[in-house]
C-alpha cells in the first residue's frame, strides 16, 4: 500500500459515521447518514438522507427518547406511515469509528408524524414505558375504563362479529352481512385477519371508516366469487363427513349383525355368507365415503386460502347509556349526574 493510500485509509477510519437498524418482524432494514454504503460482514448499511436528534442520557425516561427523520420520498418510511405500529419497530444506532462499531442508543418506535417533505420517527427507549407514570381515575361524567379492558371487564369475544372484506379504500372498508345500526361500531374496532387492530372512526350500513389506514387490509379482499367457493366447498366437506359417520355406524351394524348369527341355526352358513357379503359392501361404502371426505377437504383446504376473515367489534362512547347498551351500568366508572358548576369557583347561596 502505497504511502497516500496509507494516510487515506487511516482518515477514513477515523471518520465517525452512524448505522441504523430497523427490525419489524422478520424483515430488517440497515441504513447510514454516511455519504456512501457502508458494509459490515454480510450487512450493507444503504447511504440515504438520514437525521437524528441528540441522544441524552438523564433519569428521565422520557428524556432519553430520539426523533429519527426521513427524506419524504424514503421508502421505509412511507411503509411506516401508512401502517404505523402494526407490529413492532425496533432501532439500534450504533458508531462505526477506526473500524468499530459500538451501540449508541436502541429502543421502539411509538409514532411517526409526516412534517413538510420529511418523516418523522419517534423513538423512545425499551425502559420508557417502565418507567411512566399510569394514568390516573379522574372525576368526569364519561366513563374512565378502556372498552373491554380490566374495568370494563366485558368479554370482547362475545361481541365480535365475524365477516369479510369486500374491498377497501384507504380508510374506508366494507364489509358483508352486517345488520347493525349506523356508528354500531363507532369508537370500536377491526381486528385483520393477521390479528392487527385498528380503531374504527364510524360506520354505517356494511362499511366503516377507520382512523388510520392498515395497508394489509387490500391482502385480505374476499371476492363473491372466493367466498361462494367456500361456502360451496364448507358445505360439501360437511356432507361428506356426515356421509362417513352414516357409514361408519351401518359397518358396525353389519358387524354386530353378523356377529349375532346364531351357529345352531339350520340356516346358519348361508346366512353367514349374506351377512359378510353385507358387511364387505358396508367396507367399501365406508372407504368411498373416506376418500370422499379427503377430497371434500382438500377442495375446501384450498378454497379457504383465498377467505381472509376479519372480526368487527362494536364502540362506545363512554357514556352511561352506552354502557346501558351492553348491559354493564355495574362497571361504569363515570359520574353521569356530577353538577354543572364548580362550587369552589360558584357562589351557590
Amino acid at each position: 500500500m502505497g504511502i497516500a493510500k496509507f494516510f487515506q485509509s487511516l482518515t477514513n477510519s477515523a471518520v465517525r459515521r452512524e448505522l441504523y437498524e430497523f427490525t419489524r418482524g422478520d424483515a430488517k432494514f440497515y441504513y447510514t447518514s454516511s455519504d456512501k454504503s457502508v458494509q459490515d460482514g454480510e450487512i450493507i448499511y444503504e447511504a440515504i438522507t438520514l437525521t437524528r436528534s441528540s441522544i441524552d442520557s438523564s433519569s428521565d425516561l422520557e428524556k432519553n427518547s430520539i426523533d429519527i427523520t426521513f427524506a419524504l420520498n424514503s421508502k421505509f418510511a412511507q411503509d411506516c406511515l401508512r401502517s404505523a405500529l402494526e407490529e413492532n419497530i425496533l432501532v439500534k444506532v450504533s458508531k462505526l469509528q477506526f473500524g468499530n462499531i459500538s451501540t449508541l442508543w436502541q429502543g421502539r418506535v411509538t409514532a411517526v408524524k409526516p412534517d413538510g417533505v420529511e418523516i418523522t420517527l419517534k423513538c423512545e427507549t425499551d425502559y420508557t414505558s417502565l418507567g411512566r407514570a399510569g394514568a390516573r381515575y379522574k372525576y368526569q361524567r364519561t366513563c374512565c375504563h378502556d372498552l373491554y379492558g380490566n374495568g370494563c371487564k366485558l368479554d370482547k369475544s362475545l361481541w365480535g362479529i365475524q365477516t369479510t372484506i369486500k374491498s377497501v379504500d384507504k380508510l374506508n372498508v366494507e364489509l358483508r352481512d352486517l345488520t347493525e345500526g349506523d356508528n354500531y361500531f363507532r369508537l370500536g374496532m377491526l381486528q385483520s385477519n393477521n390479528w392487527v387492530n385498528v380503531a374504527i372512526e364510524s360506520s354505517s350500513g356494511q362499511s366503516v371508516t377507520l382512523i388510520r389506514r392498515l395497508d394489509t387490509l387490500a391482502d385480505q379482499v374476499t371476492t363473491d366469487e372466493e367466498l361462494l367457493a367456500y361456502s360451496t366447498t364448507k358445505q360439501a366437506l360437511i356432507d361428506a363427513q356426515n356421509a362417513a359417520s352414516i357409514a361408519q355406524s351401518e359397518l358396525a351394524q353389519a358387524i354386530s349383525d353378523r356377529d349375532a348369527l346364531d351357529p345352531l341355526s339350520p340356516t346358519y352358513e348361508q346366512d353367514l355368507l349374506d351377512a359378510q357379503a353385507l358387511v364387505d359392501q358396508k367396507q367399501l361404502a365406508l372407504d368411498a365415503a373416506i376418500q370422499n371426505t379427503a377430497d371434500a377437504q382438500v377442495s375446501f383446504d384450498l378454497a379457504a386460502q383465498s377467505v381472509f376473515f376479519v372480526m368487527v367489534y362494536p364502540g362506545c362512547m363512554k357514556s352511561l347509556n352506552a354502557c346501558h347498551r351492553f348491559n354493564n351500568t355495574d362497571n361504569f366508572l363515570g359520574f353521569s349526574y356530577m353538577p354543572e358548576d364548580n362550587p369552589t369557583t360558584t357562589r351557590i347561596v
